[in-house]
């Protein structure tokens, strides 16, 4: 059994939660044929604004890092491209809403609420899916409501999906 929050277990989620909650410390997230954790290493101030910051290291050793932050329940991710903010993801969102990176490279689209997913370790119900388009890359972002990202399809098929660890 593996608890993402005290008393969960890896395929249970809360469902008064957010869809993409930025309270969870570690998650382990299989990418095509590597993984990398995803930690909650702390807080940094970006602009101003206070972030959630991330830290993602590959199986290989490489880290990247990635800052998050709520507001009003609308979740922002810091661009260090731009220096400025992108949504990530805002509640109020209808399906076919569409919007872009702060630099304008890529565009997310909300395609349902209602979608499935299964993955070699959990059969999700009711998920949100983004489609986001950058360039010629297409992926589609499974959101579970309580435990947010739990997976990526390309193409129609799974590439990326959240593991016990």
């Amino acid at each position: 059994m593996f608890s993402q929050k005290e008393g969960q277990t890896f395929c249970e989620v809360y469902e008064e939660d957010s869809y993409f909650p930025i309270t969870i410390k570690t998650k382990k997230i299989l990418w095509k044929d590597t993984y990398y954790m995803e930690e909650i290493i702390g807080k940094k101030t970006r602009e101003g604004k206070e972030y959630v910051e991330y830290a993602q290291t590959w199986e290989e050793g490489t880290v990247s890092f990635m800052y998050l932050r709520e507001e009003n329940g609308v979740i922002y991710q810091f661009e260090e491209c731009c220096d400025t903010e992108t949504i990530r993801f805002d509640p109020s969102f209808t399906k076919g809403h569409t919007w872009k990176t702060a630099d304008q490279k890529a565009r997310y689209t909300l395609l349902t609420f209602e979608e499935t997913l299964k993955t070699p370790f959990c059969n999700y119900e009711d998920l949100i899916v983004i489609k986001l388009e950058a360039g010629t890359l297409v992926y589609k972002f499974y959101y579970k409501k309580g435990y947010g990202y739990v997976g990526t399809k390309q193409e129609g098929i799974l590439i990326s999906g959240v593991a016990p660890y």
